[in-house]
């Protein structure tokens, strides 16, 4: 079977966020499939004798799905996020108009897959597509994330970037949908119990670095507010944003944290709580979109209004080793459920679906 993937996204700004990381593993873990010969196309006039057409990404506001079929396509939707928020992602008429362009582009796909439940069901409810036309197969962790035994690399990472003994960790972007805001008035009020002065906040991700106060744009708001947030109650000390850092640096990272906090109001997947996993670092999440489809019973969950009830959660988790342990054993253990050749293989097999016209 001949298959060819569009990887436009990796030549542009997606290349370095979940879409670049869907693409990138999607490709090397199919070309691992001996009976599939996969190749990549950034343009479809370039295409000549495959059997299926894959794009890894569907754009809501942008028309890059063709409307004319000349081999069977896929496509994978990871989330409409935007739809289900619309008052926090306003487009203009150029966008409303691809949007019909891009559903028009959709109705003659052969299938659809996407990244969990959440996810189809949002769909099926603003797409009209049919159940039977879409399939869920989950993402999962590069296998470099992991324990590590390396006492030395890891002093090194903890040296680096001066790193304390404890820290909560976020690792991801700013946008309105995560929710840091939150994620700032609940580190506060935990620093304001007795012996939490040492507990630090690190903010994993190049937007952290940014200046953006003096931009005008609706999704830099959130940002914004971090930051005025992060001013407004002095602490500068006590928040380490180190940027965007490479793959192995953030394994470290990781390993080093007491606890990951995955605070989102939605979430078309999480995949930072299963490098989490992955890593044995204990994962508290918000209970909204997929994350507890994804967490499953090795998280525990709060809601993400509910400032009071992350602070109780995180305060008995911190002072409880035992508890951390157990949730460390349980993420692991919950990693394992998802793999790479296990997407591969699921995609192939909606590859040969589509072939059949099943």
């Amino acid at each position: 079977m001949k298959v060819a993937i569009n990887t436009l996204p990796l030549k542009s700004a997606h290349k370095y966020r979940g879409i670049g990381y869907y693409t990138v593993n999607l490709l090397e873990s199919l070309k691992q499939e001996t009976s599939m010969d996969v190749s990549e196309f950034t343009k479809l006039t370039d295409v000549k004798d495959v059997d299926i057409i894959h794009y890894p990404w569907f754009d809501l506001f942008f028309h890059t799905l063709p409307i004319r079929r000349y081999f069977p396509t896929i496509v994978t939707i990871h989330d409409l996020i935007p739809l289900v928020f619309p008052n926090h992602y306003p487009v203009g008429l150029k966008g409303k108009l691809n949007f019909i362009l891009q559903k028009i582009a959709l109705s003659s796909c052969k299938y659809i897959i996407t990244d969990s439940n959440t996810s189809k069901q949002d769909i099926v409810k603003f797409l009209k597509i049919k159940n039977e036309r879409i399939s869920v197969i989950s993402l999962a962790a590069d296998p470099k994330f992991r324990v590590l035994n390396n006492d030395t690399k890891l002093l090194h990472i903890k040296r680096q970037y001066h790193l304390p003994e404890r820290f909560l960790l976020y690792v991801g972007d700013a946008n309105r949908v995560k929710n840091l805001p939150f994620l700032i008035e609940g580190y506060r009020e935990l620093l304001k119990i007795p012996g939490y002065l040492d507990l630090k906040l690190v903010l994993v991700g190049g937007v952290f670095l940014k200046h953006v106060e003096n931009i005008d744009h609706p999704e830099l708001e959130s940002l914004k507010l971090v930051n005025k947030l992060i001013k407004q109650y002095g602490l500068d000390e006590n928040i380490i944003r180190p940027g965007q850092i490479e793959d192995g640096e953030l394994v470290a990272f990781y390993n080093l944290a007491t606890l990951y906090v995955q605070p989102s109001i939605y979430e078309g997947f999480g995949l930072p709580i299963l490098q989490a996993f992955a890593s044995g670092t204990p994962v508290i999440a918000s209970n909204k979109g997929s994350l507890p489809e994804i967490g499953g019973q090795a998280a525990v969950y709060f809601d993400p209004v509910d400032i009071r009830q992350f602070t109780i959660i995180a305060k008995e988790l911190l002072e409880d080793p035992s508890l951390l342990n157990k949730l460390s054993k349980l993420g692991l253990k919950r990693s394992t459920q998802f793999s790479w050749k296990r997407v591969a293989r699921e995609t192939e097999s909606i590859y040969l679906k589509a072939l059949k016209n099943e």
